[in-house]
């Protein structure tokens, strides 16, 4: 099987201000029960000791404690050794990566942005293996080829429960059909350098295996090789996706929320909630490719900030996911008429690279008279005007993040935002936006009841 020319930029590409994220947070002021100016002031010393607190916990390069922050910068060396494997993983024409979390949700996300809508000709096919449903894993193995699939098994700590019996089930699979030898050819991994079971198969069985910095946690790990290698596999440019992640970074090196946006929506966020009761976070994309971000923004948001704090209220707003102008007819009339407890932040986007004219005949003309004339994305952008702003009328305070386009710089910054805002928000509340510790009773739980279960 002969490579189909993975596309590789041989530098970063310069950044560029004019494509950058624009914000308009002028509705989270607007509205009765919105953060007002004073408010925002009276948080600043807060804000310069969390910005403080950040920078200090991103000095030491990959062994800091915000080592997830220095990936922009610093992941620049490692792709000596993720681009010449994803490389050798293009050859193929699927890719199955076994993950689950914040081994999958990162690259699912960056992948359904950029391939969802015309994917290039020639460029393999990226699958998902997260949940342990023996439906949707009968379904895949019978929709792909053993001889044409790479797999890639990507799991932090090496042991993860879904990712091993996912993965052992795809190796089956391979062998089965191909033999042990030819089966190992295409098995990679991505784990911890050092433990882990993943770790001990590698060296046992001699299969190229990228190491995942330990100091960074899996949901903020996509700008690592656990993103970095599946996607670029599939010619996702891995290159452009860290430079706009540099861009944002650089953009957020002030203590000023006026100049630096990841602290002002986070300064928004923490506010909304705490002085106004602003417990739900209503993420809605009007893009469909931005829908599998809203679910890697979840469990950042999620897991990152849902922790208990002793003797005060817990921590975190409750992440909820939307989709315009989907969820207009779904969701919508709960938002608007239900608890005042809710937020709202609205990715929108500035240009389409694939837009048509709505396809309305003259003899229908009088029927919808203000169709003429109009593209798919014009009425798009209409219903999201609509509903911001009957949103802001109802009193949800609301925020919108305009995308200048989608592509994997723009994509990078969105990353790179949000893991800051992640960040300082935690630091906000008091807590420790890295660890996840009920999440692991679970997991303990489950390894008692496998061992408990007859066979």
């Amino acid at each position: 099987m002969t490579p189909k020319n993975p596309v590789f930029a041989s530098t970063p590409p310069a950044s560029n201000s004019g494509h950058r994220l624009r914000f308009d947070t002028a509705h989270v002021f607007a509205v009765p029960d919105g953060v007002r100016a004073a408010e925002l002031a009276a948080l600043q010393t807060d804000l310069r000791r969390v910005h403080e607190t950040v920078l200090a916990g991103t000095r030491g390069g990959l062994d800091a404690e915000f080592a997830c922050l220095n990936l922009p910068a610093l992941m620049q060396p490692e792709l000596a050794d993720i681009e010449p494997a994803a490389a050798d993983i293009h050859r193929y024409r699927d890719v199955v990566v076994a993950g689950i979390g914040g081994s999958s949700l990162g690259a699912k996300a960056v992948y359904h942005a950029l391939r969802e809508v015309n994917p290039p000709a020639g460029q393999p096919a990226l699958h998902f293996l997260e949940n342990i449903d023996p439906y949707h894993l009968q379904f895949l193995l019978a929709r792909l080829a053993p001889e044409t699939t790479a797999v890639i098994a990507i799991s932090k700590s090496g042991g993860t429960i879904e990712t091993v019996v996912q993965f052992l089930a795809l190796r089956e699979w391979l062998e089965k059909k191909l033999g042990t030898s030819e089966a190992r050819k295409r098995q990679w991994i991505v784990t911890d350098p050092r433990t882990g079971w993943l770790r001990e198969l590698a060296a046992r069985e001699g299969l190229p295996a990228l190491a995942l910095p330990p100091k960074v946690g899996g949901r903020y790990s996509v700008l690592t090789a656990v993103g970095l290698l599946p996607l670029a596999a599939v010619g996702v440019d891995i290159r452009a996706l860290l430079a706009g992640a540099a861009d944002n970074a650089a953009r957020c090196a002030s203590d000023d929320p006026k100049t630096n946006p990841a602290l002002e929506l986070a300064a928004l966020y923490y506010l909304l909630d705490v002085r106004h009761g602003k417990r739900i976070s209503i993420m809605m994309p009007y893009a469909d490719p931005l829908l599998q971000f809203v679910n890697w923004y979840c469990q950042l948001w999620a897991e990152s900030l849902g922790k208990h704090v002793p003797g005060a209220d817990p921590a975190g707003t409750l992440p909820v996911r939307a989709m315009g102008s989907v969820d207009q007819h779904s969701q919508l009339q709960m938002y608007l008429e239900s608890r005042p407890d809710k937020m709202f932040t609205f990715l929108a986007l500035d240009r389409w690279e694939d837009d048509r004219p709505v396809a309305l005949p003259a003899s229908e003309r009088h029927a919808f008279p203000y169709l003429a004339g109009k593209r798919l994305s014009e009425v798009l952008d209409a219903e999201f005007r609509a509903t911001r702003e009957v949103v802001t009328r109802a009193g949800h305070p609301n925020v919108t993040l305009h995308l200048p386009a989608l592509d994997a710089h723009v994509l990078g910054q969105l990353i790179d935002l949000y893991q800051r805002v992640t960040i300082y928000t935690g630091l906000l509340y008091g807590i420790n936006p890295l660890d996840q510790p009920a999440v692991e009773l679970g997991k303990q739980l489950t390894l008692r009841y496998l061992s408990e279960a007859k066979p």
